[in-house]
């Protein structure tokens, strides 16, 4: 399936993913309405409380946690005509309106060339401390944790090569260099991690795919997280109880 925008439709899509039953849903986290942006909620559900188009995706045994990574990490499999597409985590809001960030962007960058542009991490730079952290919290076994190092280490993956948030993710659509690095980007994490951030440093070095960092803060533009995890912890005790 193809979402296009109408013959004098808006060229911003903004979008976010709800599959299974992780977190309370939220419907903010596409914006609110607006006439410079369409809005896109990519799910499992029937149905949800939100005004943005539901765009269903079957999962076909992937299970939730990946099969939400594919709208996320290729939305050019997705959208077509736009210019720009605007992902959002579920457990995010806006703090400034989608069409006054592109606005921004295209003024800190005038070319805009297509192609992503990426929030530094605010505590680190490196996909070598993101993959400790990550076995660290729980996110790892300590088998994930080897592959994924030791596949760095094959690839001589240097350390402190940039570190990006991908809480909110912004494409310029129409670089076919990028659409493939984001369908490497998605089969990584079936092969290596579902660890999604720690995967995108080496991508970006080992394609040399062209890219710009945005200066400002990811706080300045967003409000993360809404949820807190005691908060989703409750939620999905509260779907498994009987």
């Amino acid at each position: 399936m193809m979402l296009r925008p109408g013959a004098d439709g808006p060229r911003i899509a903004v979008y976010s993913c709800y599959f299974g039953a992780h977190e309370p849903f939220n419907p903010a986290a596409t914006g609110a309405e607006s006439a410079t942006y369409d809005r896109f909620v990519f799910t499992d559900h029937a149905d949800l409380p939100t005004p943005a188009r539901l765009v269903q995706i079957e999962d076909a045994g992937e299970g939730p946690a990946i099969l939400s990574r594919l709208p996320k990490l290729c939305p050019h499999l997705f959208f077509q005509g736009y210019d720009w597409v605007i992902y959002l985590d579920n457990n995010a809001c806006f703090a400034l309106d989608p069409a006054r960030i592109i606005r921004r962007v295209i003024r800190e960058h005038p070319g805009t060339p297509a192609g992503r542009y990426l929030f530094t991490h605010r505590r680190r730079d490196c996909a070598w401390d993101e993959a400790d952290e990550c076995l660290r919290l729980g996110y790892m076994t300590a088998d994930q944790h080897a592959a994924v190092t030791g596949h760095f280490a094959r690839s001589a993956l240097p350390r402190h090569a940039g570190l990006y948030v991908n809480t909110c993710l912004i494409q310029r659509m129409g670089c076919g260099q990028t659409d493939a690095l984001n369908e490497a980007w998605y089969d990584s994490l079936t092969s290596l991690t579902r660890r999604d951030q720690v995967m995108l440093p080496w991508l970006l070095v080992s394609r040399g795919c062209p890219h710009r960092v945005l200066t400002v803060k990811i706080q300045s533009w967003i409000d993360w997280p809404i949820h807190s995890p005691k908060a989703r912890a409750k939620f999905r005790r509260a779907q498994n109880a009987p």
